[in-house]
């Protein structure tokens, strides 16, 4: 077996220490260039939509507002009626002229004629046509209408110079408000088209 020297495996080790201490660390050089940047990639496909969501709740009916007056034509009570017979037709009749019942209301508006009994605009206020039976006997009261003039027309021969009338007219931009008055009811037309009694 060979044996190794002491004095050269002590040498050995010395010099190994002495290349160690002689190495020394310079100063970091500068960076390098940043190399090119990589192409993107093509942008994805874009996703299906999604579905509708649901319609959320109804919100409440607001109020009607009020049918208002606008462009309607009203007349106030008459004084009274003047009664005449047609030789023609035999019936009575008394006439309400109006430069406002043109043949535009005519052809596409709505007339309503009231009448007040003996005068009376309270409480006996009837809406035209109408008929009554007084004993045994039928009366009607009709009205007919022409540019200018409303007739009244009845074939009772006796009726009271304190009878009173008045008109209402719609003209046809605004006839269909007549759709939710009950002309009948003389005071709810007055409130529903804001007009005074």
């Amino acid at each position: 077996m060979r044996k190794f020297n002491p004095l050269c495996i002590l040498l050995f080790f010395c010099s190994m220490i002495l290349l160690n201490a002689c190495k020394k660390t310079g100063p970091a050089g500068p960076a390098g260039p940043a190399g090119p940047a990589g192409a993107s990639g093509p942008a994805g496909p874009t996703g299906p939509q999604g579905p509708t969501g649901p319609a959320g709740p109804q919100g409440p009916t607001g109020p009607q507002g009020p049918v208002g007056s606008a462009n309607v034509i009203y007349s106030s009570w008459s004084s009274g009626s003047t009664w005449a017979i047609d030789a023609g037709s035999g019936l009575n009749f008394f006439d309400l002229n109006t430069a406002s019942l043109t043949q535009a209301i005519l052809s596409r508006g709505t007339i309503l004629v009231y009448w007040a009994v003996l005068g009376d605009s309270v409480n006996h206020v009837r809406n035209l046509p109408f008929t009554e039976m007084i004993g045994s006997n039928v009366f009607f009261h009709n009205p007919k209408y022409s540019v200018g003039k409303i007739r009244i027309e009845t074939n009772n021969l006796s009726m009271s110079a304190t009878n009173r009338y008045r008109y209402i007219l719609i003209p046809g931009g605004v006839s269909g408000r007549s759709l939710i008055i009950n002309p009948k009811n003389y005071f709810e037309v007055l409130k529903l088209l804001s007009i005074p009694e």
